[in-house]
């Protein structure tokens, strides 16, 4: 339970940094300021909780990170379930804020919803958006639990938020132009339910997409990673032997 709840609060300091620099500051920002506004608050939240519950902060990573073998499969769904509502909550908070100065802030949940189509802020459609949400998940995944893999215990957590950090900025300037929210099924669930509407109608691409790219990371987690594991383990036995 304690590892589910450091999930949701640090999905809710994510999501509430990276939407409330794009609701609040967004056309000073920029898609680099926004970006960067959700790779740091990654690393921040990611260097505080990772001792907890290992910072995934976002379901495609916890998927990878469950077919992959890293974690025990009966912690996907608290760990979802928690990262959902952290998701929720800090969508809710940005959106609050930016609708408190005069005049409000009119259509912020639609642009915090993103989409595709004529929903999306390039204008991709559903293809271009379900392939890059496939790839940018993979890729995330893959960089945030593969940067771990041979680190000593004393720098994981480091490592993890270091390479978490980065993976966040690289996917939302990629993918921000495409989808308007890449590669956080949990994000993109938590704005539909704020939002309504064509969000619930397009949520489809954005729950798919990083299911699937988790699942490609975790075979090429397994198949870069394991194989070596495996020898060093043969290697280790054999000198025991000895």
């Amino acid at each position: 339970m304690r590892r589910a709840w450091a999930e949701g609060v640090g999905t809710f300091i994510v999501v509430f940094a990276g939407c409330g620099a794009a609701a609040v500051g967004g056309a000073a920002l920029g898609t680099i300021g926004i970006a960067l506004a959700f790779g740091i608050a990654f690393a921040a939240a990611s260097l505080a909780l990772g001792p907890v519950s290992g910072a995934h902060l976002n379901p495609a990573v916890t998927v990878a990170a469950a077919l992959a073998g890293r974690m025990r499969a009966r912690e996907v769904l608290p760990y979802v379930a928690a990262q959902v509502a952290g998701a929720t909550a800090g969508v809710g908070l940005a959106v609050t804020i930016a609708r408190g100065r005069p005049g409000g802030a009119p259509g912020v949940l639609e642009a915090l919803s993103g989409g595709f189509g004529r929903h999306s802020p390039g204008f991709y459609g559903a293809n271009a958006a379900l392939a890059a949400e496939i790839g940018l998940s993979a890729i995330l995944a893959f960089v945030l639990l593969g940067a771990t893999h041979h680190a000593r215990p004393a720098v994981q957590h480091a490592l993890s938020a270091a390479a978490g950090g980065v993976g966040m900025t690289l996917v939302h300037l990629v993918g921000m132009p495409v989808t308007g929210l890449p590669a956080h099924p949990a994000r993109a669930l938590g704005a539909a339910l704020c939002a309504g509407g064509v969000a619930l109608d397009q949520l489809w691409v954005f729950v798919l997409g990083p299911i699937v790219g988790g699942a490609i990371a975790a075979m090429a987690l397994r198949g870069l990673f394991a194989p070596e594991a495996s020898a060093e383990g043969t290697r280790t036995a054999a000198e025991r032997a000895r």
